[in-house]
């Protein structure tokens, strides 16, 4: 497998020179302080948010860090639940196309009590039993295409009684 191209200041301060000229010579000139800011400027960078780096954060974070955020986030009297239809006390399933710490626990409680296997709850949700996308999304916190997390809803619904 190739290398990754390292995106440096180095990487970027030769696109600007070949590309940006202008904003180059803005660069040399001190109206940007940095490279970084002149890469902005000329579109080759896009400014990372507080969003972005939180995002960033959760997605790093332990099982066990992100149900203590998720939990202080509760605290603090955000609501991070979806309806109370999945059956899981109005917590919602997904957060940027990954499942909850707390859908996780709900779905394997399920599968352990009705004995079942992810492909069985794959086709209980009406994909095929080889889509492999659940049980990478359980062990490995992939991202769900919206379609299984509708159908994953639903299934949490018609399974909240278990």
């Amino acid at each position: 497998m190739p290398k990754k191209q390292k995106r440096d200041s180095a990487y970027y301060e030769e696109r600007l020179r070949g590309e940006f000229p202008a904003i180059y010579a803005d660069l040399q000139a001190g109206k940007h302080r940095t490279i970084t800011e002149a890469a902005i400027a000329a579109g080759l960078k896009k400014t990372r948010t507080r969003l972005h780096e939180l995002k960033k954060a959760f997605e790093k974070a332990k099982k066990s860090e992100q149900t203590a955020f998720l939990s202080w986030l509760a605290a603090q009297g955000f609501s991070i639940a979806p309806s109370s239809s999945t059956g899981m006390g109005g917590a919602g399933v997904a957060m940027d196309g990954r499942l909850l710490p707390a859908t996780k626990m709900r779905i394997e409680e399920i599968i352990a009590k009705r004995r079942l296997k992810v492909g069985d709850v794959m086709a209980e949700m009406g994909f095929l039993k080889l889509d492999a996308s659940l049980g990478l999304a359980l062990r490995q916190s992939t991202r769900l295409r919206p379609d299984v997390i509708t159908a994953l809803q639903k299934w949490l619904t018609a399974n909240a009684l278990i």
